[in-house]
């Protein structure tokens, strides 16, 4: 009888059960809005997240969602 390695067996399981939970993490009857509405800025309070970053001006462009 073969021996099963628990490093092996530990690493299989992390990789299912992310691939798992990635795939599950959303319904399928989810859709985007198109009718979403961002302003964008280069500072911002809470409720603001990272979107680009301006290479030419070294900024970093933030966005935030209004409807």
């Amino acid at each position: 009888m073969k021996n099963i390695d628990v490093k092996s067996l530990i690493i299989g399981a992390l990789l299912t059960s992310s691939i798992f939970l990635g795939v599950a993490a959303t319904s399928p009857t989810d859709e985007w809005d198109k009718k979403q509405v961002w302003i964008t800025a280069n500072t911002g309070d809470e409720g603001w997240e990272p979107f680009a970053y301006d290479g030419e001006n070294e900024k970093i462009i933030l966005r935030k969602r209004i409807k």
